[in-house]
């Protein structure tokens, strides 16, 4: 999906700090979820690391809302990431009337879903996006909505399914970075 760039340059602009983001849901109790995944989600050492290595900066504009438990663990999961490195810059969108053009351009499967995630270069190019469910979150779903004969071919679940978003939510960070990092375009810019 590409979109021009200004207007996720603006809606970045308009968007809010992870903080503030939350508190949006405090008055229906929604920011209680935000802050369970946050603090089962910091980085391990190694995750630290591979973060801190990042040399590109990277902006992140995420589409969500504050009831949504998926959105609490990949928002929160996003927060931790962009913690550990300052050249990561990322905000928080209500999905609301307020941003319905950027909505009804975020459509995944024919549905409004959330949470939708853009990954935008230095100067809001958009370089990629995720959206809705994480892998592993979808084979836990299909495992308890369809026969096993749909699923016996899945790797086992995963010991602790709060971290394994956080290592599906890290690769995507990862495979922008390098791709920001491998990028002609931003290699002539910066000469390196």
């Amino acid at each position: 999906m590409l979109m021009d760039q200004t207007p996720l340059h603006t809606k970045f602009d308009q968007g809010l700090q992870y903080a503030d983001f939350v508190a949006l849901g405090q008055p229906e109790g929604h920011d209680h979820q935000w802050h369970q995944r946050y603090t089962q989600l910091e980085l391990t050492p190694d995750q630290t690391a591979l973060v801190h290595s990042f040399t590109r900066e990277m902006n992140l504009l995420c589409l969500t809302g504050t009831w949504c438990g998926d959105c609490a663990l990949q928002g929160s999961a996003i927060q931790r990431i962009a913690e550990a490195n300052d050249k990561i810059h990322l905000r928080f969108i209500l999905r609301c009337d307020e941003h319905a053009d950027l909505i009804v351009k975020s459509q995944i499967n024919a549905g409004f879903r959330v949470p939708v995630t853009w990954f935008l270069a230095e100067d809001f190019q958009p370089v990629g996006w995720f959206g809705d469910r994480t892998l592993s979150r979808y084979r836990s779903m299909a495992r308890k909505a369809l026969p096993p004969s749909e699923t016996n071919h899945f790797p086992p679940p995963p010991i602790d399914p709060v971290r394994e978003v956080l290592h599906e939510v890290l690769e995507q960070f990862e495979r922008v970075q390098l791709l920001l990092r491998l990028s002609t375009r931003l290699r002539q810019i910066h000469n390196d």
